[in-house]
């Protein structure tokens, strides 16, 4: 749930940002920022794929359970590689990788509902943890 919280709100700017403010390395960096973006995207094709089969008359059902899982799969591992592809490629002309450090114009930091949400995070967690260790 955090992780789509996280790819719902966050820009990748402002992903890559935080990640530098982390001072993480930019071997950890590109590949997160590629995948960041990467599930979205795939998301989409998979919906679009969804559409095309419905507008083909394509339909789940009918005993061809194989031949929908190939109208299926195929496209979307197809696809799938080409995103990734295409992605990595994007990371690297916008500069990450590169000698130059990059600038960013996002604010980064906590904002109250970050802290909320953090908080109520921590709470879920531990009232587990605290009811296994006091045996109620």
């Amino acid at each position: 749930m955090m992780g789509y919280i996280t790819v719902r709100t966050t820009t990748v700017s402002e992903f890559v940002a935080s990640m530098k403010k982390l001072h993480l390395p930019e071997q950890i960096i590109i590949p997160m920022s590629v995948i960041f973006r990467f599930f979205p995207t795939v998301v989409e094709e998979y919906n679009a794929i969804g559409d095309a089969m419905k507008m083909r008359g394509i339909r789940f059902g009918g005993g061809k359970a194989s031949a929908m899982l190939e109208y299926r799969l195929v496209p979307v591992i197809m696809c799938s590689v080409k995103i990734g592809e295409e992605l990595n490629a994007a990371a690297l002309t916008r500069g990450l990788g590169g000698p130059v450090k990059r600038t960013n114009i996002c604010e980064i930091g906590f904002h109250v509902q970050d802290v909320f949400f953090l908080l109520l995070c921590v709470v879920a967690f531990a009232i587990p943890i605290v009811t296994m260790i006091t045996g109620r």
